[in-house]
Order: structure tokens, then C-alpha cells, then sequence
């Protein structure tokens, strides 16, 4: 077992999508905080999902272009 498993990692990684949805109980966000406060491993694992969720939901908000919308609509495939 390594040292980061150890340590509660294994349970945490379980938290992190609830931890970032922010559905947690009041003891599995304090369960969760107190991890990552100790853990600089699952620390940056947290603050890439967060940063890759804010990303993702910015990109979601952008105008297509009407020539990128004409591509993808030709890459569709036929319906069976």
C-alpha cells in the first residue's frame, strides 16, 4: 500500500466529486477539508477538477461560429 493510500486518499478520491458538486454532509465536507489540507496530492487533484470544471463550463457559454456549426452538423452520422 502506498503512502498516499495510506493516508485516507482512497476514501477522499471517493469525496472529491461530491466535495466539488458541494452535496456533502456537514461531517463529509469537514472529513474532506481536513484531507486536503494535509494532502498535497489530492489538494492539487481538487483544485484541477475545479479549475477544469470552470473551463469547461466557460467554453459551454461561447458562441459557435455558423462554419463551425456547418462541420459538425456534415460529421454527423447518417441515422440507422
Amino acid at each position: 500500500m502506498s503512502e498516499g493510500h495510506a493516508c485516507g486518499c482512497d476514501h477522499c478520491e471517493e469525496l472529491m466529486q461530491p466535495y466539488v458538486d458541494r452535496v456533502l454532509t456537514a461531517e463529509e465536507h469537514a472529513e474532506a477539508e481536513r484531507h486536503l489540507e494535509g494532502c498535497s496530492y489530492c489538494a492539487d487533484r481538487y483544485r484541477f477538477e475545479a479549475e477544469l470544471r470552470i473551463y469547461v463550463r466557460d467554453a459551454c457559454c461561447e458562441e459557435m461560429s455558423p462554419e463551425l456549426k456547418a462541420r459538425l452538423v456534415a460529421l454527423k452520422l447518417p441515422e440507422a
